[in-house]
């Protein structure tokens, strides 16, 4: 496919889904800009929370597997963090861009309580309930000290099924949910988490490190 025919290809499905946006609103001559940054910021911030989670079940393998590697764990602990505030701010452009846009009249209100959604209440009802679920993870992380590693940890392990809801978010509310590279990009995230996180429940544990590590390894190695 040469590039001009990739671009006539996306096109046409952009149009397409526009299509049944405005037949669902009613509002076939506002400006699309903000639907497309709200497309396109919702798919990042999937993309960038499914690579957190596995790089967060990647570095508990690592802290009961024989793996040394200082890069591997400076990797880990630099990764790990940055794109979670990187998902973070594509889910305040999300939002941002939810109320900025004219084709589907959502207010402030309907992103922080679950009631009288304008479009697919269902859907939207569990996108707000994940977004007080990442609001709490977030803040637990960076009041980790405060809280303490135990009470810390405990909701981490709830990040496990806040990707659930998130992923039914993103399937029932999605515009694009029918697309097969967007299915593609649900099977393969959810997938690669489920693995993962079997082999962290049957991997036998291991011995703690006795080499050098980085210090933010050692500041965190017991996460």
């Amino acid at each position: 496919m040469t590039f001009m025919a990739a671009l006539s290809a996306l096109w046409a499905s952009s149009t397409t889904t526009l299509g049944d946006v405005t037949a669902v609103t009613g509002s076939a001559t506002a400006n699309p800009t903000m639907w497309y940054i709200t497309r396109a910021a919702a798919i990042s911030a999937y993309i960038t929370l499914t690579v957190t989670v596995i790089l967060g079940l990647f570095r508990s393998l690592v802290r009961v597997s024989r793996i040394r590697s200082r890069v591997v764990l400076w990797l880990l602990d630099e990764a790990h963090p940055f794109l979670a505030v990187l998902t973070a701010a594509f889910v305040a452009l999300h939002l941002l861009s939810l109320l900025l846009d004219p084709l589907i009249p959502f207010a402030p209100l309907n992103l922080l309580v679950p009631v009288a959604e304008p479009y697919r209440p269902f859907a939207v009802d569990l996108g707000v309930l994940a977004l007080y679920g990442l609001l709490i993870l977030w803040f637990s992380s960076w009041l980790r000290r405060a809280i303490g590693h135990t009470t810390w940890r405990a909701l981490h392990y709830t990040s496990f099924a806040l990707f659930v809801v998130v992923s039914a978010h993103g399937i029932l509310a999605g515009t694009d949910a029918s697309r097969p590279w967007m299915w593609l990009v649900y099977l393969g995230g959810s997938g690669t988490v489920l693995l993962l996180v079997l082999a962290r429940l049957f991997m036998p544990p291991m011995d703690a490190p006795q080499v050098s590590e980085t210090p933010s390894a050692r500041r965190q190695w017991n996460a």
